[in-house]
């Protein structure tokens, strides 16, 4: 189970978020509608590659922390 280490926003409505998984790695994410999504990462080659799985539950962690984890599962429901 990852864990999301450190979070906060960026002066573009974006966030920046680590995690422990990934610890030299910085993700992006942007809001869409009701919820965030990975917008970029910026990976070391210090850290795993990163993978689609990955991705997603580093978004649900997101939008868990956030409070919007709902919106984040019923996202495909729109």
């Amino acid at each position: 189970m990852m864990n999301l280490t450190k979070w906060g926003f960026t002066r573009f409505n974006s966030i920046k978020a680590e995690f422990d998984h990934f610890p030299h790695s910085l993700v992006i994410l942007r809001k869409i509608r009701n919820y965030y999504f990975i917008n970029k990462v910026h990976w070391s080659n210090l850290d795993p590659v990163v993978e689609t799985h990955h991705l997603e539950e580093m978004e649900l962690l997101v939008n868990r922390e956030l409070d919007l984890e709902k919106y984040y599962l019923n996202r495909r429901l729109d």
